[in-house]
């Protein structure tokens, strides 16, 4: 668990810092042509949806990984705590 918690750490940041590429984006109404300018606001919200998403998925993945690693120490406390309980009802103090 303690390797997945830290691979999603690795890599949580990277649709974030792509996103950064994506929105805002650096296209204007007039590289839409003088006909299909109207489109662009479509098209620059659509973009804004997608940087966001990109940002959202950092976010879930750091999530993801916290959530990972507190079951792990979870886990880890219990087989410790059940070892114990173990060894006391066999005799092994």
């Amino acid at each position: 668990m303690t390797r997945a918690q830290i691979r999603l750490a690795d890599v949580a940041d990277d649709p974030a810092n792509e996103a950064k590429k994506v929105a805002p984006t650096e296209i204007i109404a007039g590289d839409f042509g003088r006909v299909h300018q109207e489109s662009f606001g479509k098209y620059k919200a659509g973009m804004d949806e997608i940087g966001a998403g990109m940002t959202g998925l950092s976010n879930a993945l750091l999530n993801l990984g916290s959530g990972i690693g507190s079951a792990g120490a979870k886990y880890t406390a219990q087989e410790a705590n059940a070892g114990a309980t173990a060894n006391q009802a066999g005799g092994n103090r």
